[in-house]
């Protein structure tokens, strides 16, 4: 008997493990791939930010690298319990069109929420 329930055991738990997955909460920081060049000023970067239910004061830091240059901004998430896109302010003179990386964390309330490094950035002119 143990033989025969050993894979309907199996069976259950991929089931139950998939399920996990697909439910899994969004995300709480996500950079978009698009930043706009402010030319001889820098650049600003779009981050979606979601902490959750309820009404909560968010911060964000968000970081850029391009070649040798980076740069980071720390800015506040007015009700960041609701799903949202800002754009957050990064100086530098020296960003240029073209490629970048960037990366961004989030605190909802006190507590770090999300990460998200290392994500390539389009730096374009408007």
């Amino acid at each position: 008997m143990t033989g025969k329930m050993c894979p309907v055991v199996v069976i259950a738990l991929l089931f139950f493990a998939a399920g996990a997955v697909v439910l899994a909460d969004p995300p709480t920081v996500s950079i978009q791939q698009q930043a706009e060049l402010i030319p001889g000023l820098g650049i600003m970067v779009h981050v979606v930010v979601n902490c959750g239910d309820g009404q909560t004061d968010g911060t964000i830091d968000v970081g850029a690298r391009q070649g040798d240059y980076a740069s980071e901004n720390i800015d506040t998430v007015p009700d960041a319990g609701t799903r949202q896109e800002i754009s957050v302010f990064i100086f530098g003179p020296t960003f240029a069109p073209g490629a970048g990386q960037a990366t961004a964390t989030v605190f909802c309330g006190a507590l770090l929420a999300g990460l998200d490094a290392g994500r390539t950035i389009n730096i374009v002119e408007p």
